[in-house]
């Protein structure tokens, strides 16, 4: 009998629990069970946005490969637009801008590549863009714009000849020849492995004061 009184007295503690706390208790496992399927949707989501991200970019690299402007670039503005805060749209600005370079476009070029800076969190490819679209600020006569914009970069392992070589470029293009032998100079002891050909085109170019 004592056992009976005890296992009734479980029960009707479960019950009074239940009673103050039941409702929170079913709203806890509710909101568990939301938590989990509201992450395996939202997993299954950026699945299937990136696996959308990565067939129009591939679409636009076929395009592209295959002298298909028009097609590539309608890819990569689709892809810049639905997918602007992935690393793909950051590589479609990347080529949108050589197709708008090749267009003559150097707005166009120019546009893309601040947007590529803009959303792009990779430092590596951080340089490479600037690099490029110094190149394009050059092209458009904003010399002044252009070395600035690779004046931080230049102190990066491995991308030293390079930058003195577009600063060299630049300076050659601004009528200021002295500075692009100094500059054509710097690429050449910074680079590596066989010569550089058409760096020493440059430097040739230039005349005597290459020489001195």
């Amino acid at each position: 009998m004592d056992v009976y009184r005890t296992e009734e007295e479980q029960v009707e503690a479960i019950r009074a629990w239940w009673r103050e706390n039941g409702r929170s208790a079913v709203f806890g496992v509710v909101l568990g069970l939301a938590a989990i399927f509201g992450w395996r949707a939202w997993q299954a989501y950026e699945t299937a946005r990136t696996e959308t991200a990565s067939a129009l970019y591939e679409e636009m690299l076929d395009a592209a490969r295959s002298g298909k402007s028009a097609v590539a670039a309608a890819a990569g503005e689709k892809l810049a637009g639905e997918h602007a805060g992935s690393a793909y749209a950051v590589f479609a600005r990347l080529i949108l801008s050589g197709l708008a370079v090749q267009a003559k476009d150097l707005d166009a070029a120019a546009s893309h590549l601040r947007r590529a800076l803009d959303h792009n969190d990779a430092p590596a490819l951080e340089l490479e863009i600037s690099l490029r679209l110094a190149r394009v600020l050059a092209g458009q006569g904003e010399f002044d714009a252009a070395l600035a914009l690779i004046e931080s970069p230049v102190t990066m392992e491995g991308y030293g000849a390079s930058v003195h070589e577009l600063r060299g470029d630049i300076e050659q293009a601004r009528g200021n020849p002295d500075a692009a032998v100094d500059a054509y100079r710097k690429a050449r002891a910074g680079s590596t492995g066989t010569p550089d050909d058409l760096l020493e085109l440059k430097l040739e170019s230039l005349g005597p004061r290459a020489d001195s």
